[in-house]
């Protein structure tokens, strides 16, 4: 054995079973996490909602998000096959809780709506497909994976697993459209986004979703009221808190520093945002 290691003296019988208990690390995920000075942004949202549009934190988020990836084409690419390729569109993917029809809290669903050319689209007009897809999902008529869900209702856990692996890999990686089993090509895009503070969460971090294929997913928490220091002076501001996990194959801690970066800047300039 090489002299360069060593066993060490003492060793706890709960290191030693730690040792053998875990494999060794092999999840890419780089995890973040920041607060927006979302005083400006609320007043923002409130105006506009006061002009009749539907929008939220959430929504301006979303169209942060997009506008950074169609202005930063590097960033909106996905990996097929060991090998990255750029997206040719900003899709985004937005989140839509379910509430369970009997109560019980195993059956709550999840779904959501894929937005497609976000970063094309204003931050009124991301706001009003949502909620129009938000609408049909929790009527229980999914759009997007209604069929994929019907597919998958009827299978074992173990075909199940098999299944989705096999549909993603057919799909996303060799290029071959399964529209004609219900399944859509690249149901989930650039990048998700979803809301814990809706539910009165403060704040969350979320894993990867490997069958999304986008380069990470975007937790907005719940707005407070905190202290910041301004211009040396103490003020009470809206506070937004943001997390981020990136698929560290994707991304790394420079272009994740733009992201970051440019999100702040956008959302504490909501004047900005639809420019």
């Amino acid at each position: 054995m090489t002299k360069r290691f060593y066993p060490p003296e003492r060793l706890s019988l709960f290191r030693k079973m730690a040792a053998v208990t875990w494999d060794a690390p092999g999840d890419p995920t780089i995890y973040g996490a920041t607060e927006i000075d979302a005083t400006a942004l609320v007043d923002w949202i409130a105006a506009r909602r006061a002009a009749g549009a539907r929008i939220s934190v959430t929504h301006a988020v979303a169209r942060a998000m997009a506008r950074i990836l169609g202005e930063n084409p590097d960033l909106n690419c996905t990996l097929k096959r060991g090998r990255i390729y750029r997206r040719r569109d900003v899709d985004v993917f937005l989140q839509v809780a379910v509430p369970p029809e009997d109560g019980g809290l195993q059956a709550a669903d999840l779904s959501g709506a894929c937005i497609r050319n976000a970063d094309k689209l204003s931050t009124s007009e991301i706001g009003t497909k949502l909620a129009e897809i938000a609408e049909k999902i929790r009527n229980r008529d999914d759009p997007l994976l209604k069929s994929t869900k019907k597919n998958l209702a009827w299978m074992p856990p173990w075909l199940m697993r098999i299944a989705i692996r096999a549909a993603s890999y057919i799909s996303h990686d060799l290029g071959i459209s399964l529209k004609a089993f219900g399944i859509p090509d690249d149901p989930f895009g650039s990048l998700l986004v979803t809301s814990v503070g809706m539910l009165g969460i403060p704040q969350a971090f979320a894993p990867l979703f490997p069958q999304a294929k986008g380069i990470g997913v975007v937790l907005v928490g719940k707005l407070y009221d905190g202290v910041k220091v301004i211009d040396g002076e103490i003020r009470i501001r809206k506070l937004l808190p943001l997390t981020i996990a990136l698929d560290h194959r994707l991304v790394d801690g420079f272009q994740a520093a733009v992201l970051a970066k440019h999100a702040v800047r956008l959302l504490e300039q909501p004047d900005d945002l639809d420019a």
